[in-house]
């Protein structure tokens, strides 16, 4: 009986090592919410492009993701912040990339 406890504990401890090591592989490299979230869009379009491996996440609680979702659509004022979050193996291809992407951002708007 304490043997299967104890066994029970170790299994729980080695799962949460297993999930805070994946999530300390990613960095945070930008974060938007209302139109300014369509730029995180098009900049995680661009590192993907450039086989970066990186991705888009809501900061919101997953437990509450829902209901924010729910209340944002009604309430303009507060929309759903995201995140560009890149592997931490790919952070320094990233920077020099979205440097890249800035510097050609003004050459493009200037055009139209």
């Amino acid at each position: 009986m304490v043997m299967g406890g104890l066994l029970f504990l170790l299994v729980i401890l080695f799962t949460m090592y297993l999930l805070y090591s994946r999530s300390a592989q990613w960095k945070t490299v930008m974060s938007a919410s209302g139109p300014e979230a369509r730029d995180l869009q098009a900049r995680h379009a661009f590192l993907k492009s450039k086989q970066v491996k990186c991705r888009v996440q809501s900061d919101t609680d997953a437990a509450l993701s829902a209901i924010q979702t729910a209340a944002e659509a009604v309430d303009l004022h507060h929309p759903e912040r995201l995140k560009l979050d890149v592997h931490a193996k790919d952070l320094h291809k990233a920077e020099a990339l979205l440097q890249q992407y800035e510097e050609k951002q003004p050459e493009a708007s200037a055009r139209l």
